[in-house]
């Protein structure tokens, strides 16, 4: 799926090392786009591929001194999928435990990245992070607010990156770079439909006129869903999507050297969850501007940006068996905007220094309406980050040796936090608190080291911490569900979580047609954010039980990733990879029978096959299996899924240069498997085959 490297580039003797003997299965994602080449006497030089989000600043991605993986625009396209998390899906590394067919599910990130756990992972746009600070807002929109005919690349660091972005990345960063408007017009329409009455169409046109370049990009979703739950109750309805979207980009050259760019995006949904008041609406708007100039070795970039959403949550209650509105929980007007500015320079010819500060503030309110009674329910914060940062290239022993060094500090202050309640659940009685400005500071080291023995092969080890500061839903927020039975107080007082981590490898070219690559990674985290137990009582029979928010858990993860791909044909791609994860508590402040347990939602065992076929004259087709085993849905452990296995389908015509007709098929086999296990609200089971066809008209 990857572009190849031209085997007349590489010598064909092959040099032995120990840790080929890792390397099983084969990649899907993470081939190499680049090389260095070295024969009869000439010295390394990259290919045309880059990747900036692991250092900052672009670089080979052969030379990468942490692990990468790069999903071209062209593979993004040939995906059988249309959101973000679900592309991302079979990169080595990566968990989705969000079904294709779920639309959403609240506030919970759906990605895990080796094995730190939920609403860990940084997502980045141009630059701009997407983690609101209150409530993980890349779960609500379901990581499909970007039109993937945008997107010119996604780039995958795994491994903490807080030394470069700060908070949220302690499992990694999944960065999506956006398109340049194009030199030669493109204009496009496409439309689809499918099961479950799915019906999608999308615009795209990109054009520059001189120094001035314009992209614009658009479209509609309209799905009734599906039954997902071994129970169906009465009140039990599909998982309907409503989802609507329009990005702009415009870029002006200020001169051959420097460039302005201006983005905008606007997403709104509607999406159910399975009962007919039990439903969300998100509005979301973004604006970002960009001001680049790059001279010889020399780099500046500032960057601006504003994220606005007005989110809604319709909650019903079992107390009238599901059949009435009983809460509606507002998060209007709520933003994030920041700044960030660096500059790159070169030094002694021999390295590269990039220096720079960021600047973030989330400004968050939330309110509660009760249609049924008289009630004021709420709370507010705002949360600021202030952080310095740099990173140390240097390409030592004839540029065979890359050693990157960065580091970061992160001041935080979180302030005018509140929270009341005029008339709680639960018997609690009623509460008006304000909370006093608190400050933070975190320091986020990294190291990390690529070298070239010969002109086929990559060595990497890298090494650093990430952190996770607490958002101010979790810092402020008093969450209650199950009328009341589940009652969590706020902690204004958590720390932020914290994961040192490190990995070594290496990557090498086997043959002119074969590549393959081996990672092993081992992380241990402190201050994990969990449920602390408070009190419990019995009232009317029933049993309430509150909580608090608190730093309770130390959590060590190990394993090791092998990926490989084979190129028999030129328009051939066979690919795949196989992760191994273990996620174990090992500390337990709150309950010591977790000790020793694993992390849920994340598979120990994944495997993703497949190939990719290219062929103007006559189709592109794209085969991905899928492989999963011991996942396990509670903290307990004794909620665990069977094994299970899926095969995806993407295969598309291009007719006359002009028109193309594509069919893609999710669970191509019609497999029905648990893919979320509850011991009270009933097993959530995948729909079975979802088949979507459509066409796409170029002019």
């Amino acid at each position: 799926m990857h572009e190849k490297h031209p085997r007349k580039d590489f010598c064909t003797k092959t040099t032995p090392f120990v840790w080929l003997a890792l390397i099983f299965g084969i990649s899907a994602y993470a081939a190499p786009l680049l090389a260095a080449d070295v024969r009869q006497g000439k010295e390394l030089h990259q290919l045309d591929a880059v990747v900036v989000s692991a250092t900052r600043s672009e670089i080979p991605v052969f030379d990468a001194p942490q692990d990468v993986s790069v999903i071209t625009a062209e593979e993004i396209m040939a995906s059988p999928f249309e959101r973000v998390e679900d592309i991302v899906r079979s990169v080595p590394g990566v968990s989705n435990f969000r079904h294709y067919g779920l639309q959403t599910n609240g506030i919970v990130s759906p990605l895990i990245m080796r094995g730190v756990g939920k609403n860990r992972v940084l997502l980045l746009v141009d630059g701009v992070p997407q983690n609101d600070n209150f409530n993980n807002a890349i779960a609500w929109v379901a990581w499909g607010h970007i039109p993937k005919e945008t997107i010119e690349r996604i780039e995958i660091v795994r491994g903490p990156t807080s030394a470069l972005y700060g908070s949220e990345g302690l499992g990694g960063v999944i960065h999506i770079i956006t398109r340049k408007p194009s030199a030669k017009r493109q204009s496009s329409i496409s439309g689809q439909a499918g099961t479950a009455d799915t019906y999608a169409g999308s615009v795209f046109h990109s054009q520059k006129w001189d120094d001035l370049g314009l992209m614009l990009a658009g479209g509609y979703e309209d799905s009734d869903g599906f039954l997902m739950t071994d129970r169906v109750e009465s009140y039990t309805i599909d998982r309907y999507r409503e989802a609507g979207k329009v990005f702009g980009k415009a870029t002006y050259d200020l001169s051959p050297e420097s460039e302005a760019t201006f983005s905008a995006l606007y997403y709104d949904h509607e999406m159910g969850k399975g009962r007919e008041f039990f439903y969300d609406e998100l509005q979301l708007d973004q604006y970002s501007a960009t001001y680049s100039r790059q001279t010889g070795g020399l780099g500046l970039k500032g960057l601006v940006y504003l994220n606005h959403a007005d989110k809604t949550a319709y909650q019903d209650t079992a107390k009238d068996n599901y059949t009435s509105l009983y809460r509606v929980e507002n998060m209007p007007s709520t933003y994030t905007w920041g700044a960030d500015l660096q500059t790159t320079l070169p030094v002694l010819g021999w390295a590269d220094l990039t220096l720079g500060a960021a600047y973030k503030e989330a400004s968050w309110k939330y309110d509660e309406d009760y249609p049924e009674m008289t009630r004021d329910a709420g709370a507010e914060g705002t949360q600021r980050f202030v952080s310095p940062f740099g990173n140390l290239n240097l390409h030592l022993i004839e540029k065979r040796l890359l050693v990157s060094l960065g580091a970061r500090y992160d001041w935080i202050e979180t302030s005018d936090g509140a929270n009341w309640d005029t008339k709680p659940d639960g018997g609690i009685k009623s509460y008006r608190n304000a909370y006093p400005t608190q400050d933070e500071g975190n320091f986020s080291p990294k190291i990390g080291v690529a070298f070239h023995p010969d002109a086929k092969t990559t060595l990497r080890a890298s090494g650093g911490k990430g952190f996770r500061a607490p958002s101010l839903f979790e810092l402020y927020k008093v969450h209650v569900r199950g009328g009341g039975t589940y009652y969590r107080t706020a902690n204004p007082d958590l720390k932020p979580e914290e994961i040192w981590s490190y990995d070594f490898g290496g990557e090498r070219f086997l043959s002119d047609t074969v590549w393959a690559k081996a990672t092993f990674y081992q992380s241990f985290a402190n201050d994990y954010i969990g449920d602390r137990l408070t009190g419990s009582y019995v009232k009317n029979g029933k049993t309430y039980y509150e909580y608090q928010l608190d730093n309770i858990s130390k959590v060590d993860i190990y394993g090791f990733e092998t990926e490989l791909q084979w190129y028999p044909l030129d328009n051939l791609t066979v690919f795949g990879n196989y992760s191994y994860t273990v996620s174990q508590i090992e500390e337990d402040q709150e309950n010591k029978s977790l000790e020793g347990n694993h992390l849920p939602n994340d598979p120990k065992h994944s495997v993703h096959i497949g190939l990719n076929f290219n062929h103007p004259r006559f189709a592109t087709v794209t085969l991905l299996g899928n492989y999963y085993a011991d996942i396990y849905y509670d903290n307990e452990n004794t909620l665990e899924t069977e094994d299970y296995w899926t095969v995806d389908l993407g295969v598309s015509r291009r007719f006359l240069n002009r028109f193309t007709v594509f069919l893609n098929v999710e669970n191509l086999f019609d497999k029905e498997y648990p893919i979320f296990l509850s011991a009270s609200e009933g097993n959530t089971i995948a729909p079975g085959a979802i088949v979507t066809g459509g066409f796409k008209l170029e002019f």
